[in-house]
């Protein structure tokens, strides 16, 4: 909650609208307002080359290797968000995939398998190990 609190603060905080160029579906770029987190000096948009500079500065200052790239953050947020155990739907919207179809077909190897998953839920319910809710009574 931490994190959501000074993010809302920081766009409270003055994080005017700019023009950016979207090109997220590249066969449709489109140019369109968007409150930025980061921006230049200047109040532009952060361009490629100077959060690649500042990027590896903090990258290098905290240990990870050369190879971990920006993309990096995002495939480490998604597997974050899967082995807490968020849904495909969850990643999915979270990563703005256009499908889940398209995050199972990144992630798939991150959800844990469908037995390891069972097993914990019984293993938890039982008092074994690992969490799970204690079962509600039958009505029947």
């Amino acid at each position: 909650m931490l994190v959501a609190a000074a993010l809302r603060q920081h766009l409270a905080d003055g994080c005017d609208a700019v023009e950016v160029d979207d090109d997220a579906d590249r066969r449709r770029p489109v140019r369109r307002a968007a409150r930025l987190l980061f921006k230049g000096v200047g109040g532009e948009p952060v361009n490629a080359a100077t959060f690649s500079r500042t990027w590896a500065s903090a990258r290098e200052a905290v240990g990870l290797p050369a190879r971990w790239g920006i993309h990096g953050l995002r495939h480490y947020y998604a597997t974050v968000l899967i082995h807490a155990g968020a849904s495909v739907k969850t990643v999915q919207l979270s990563l703005g995939h256009s499908t889940p179809t398209v995050t199972l077909n990144t992630y798939v190897h991150e959800w844990p398998d469908v037995l390891d998953r069972t097993r914990l839920l019984i293993d938890g319910a039982l008092g074994q190990r690992g969490t799970a809710a204690t079962p509600a009574v039958s009505r029947a």
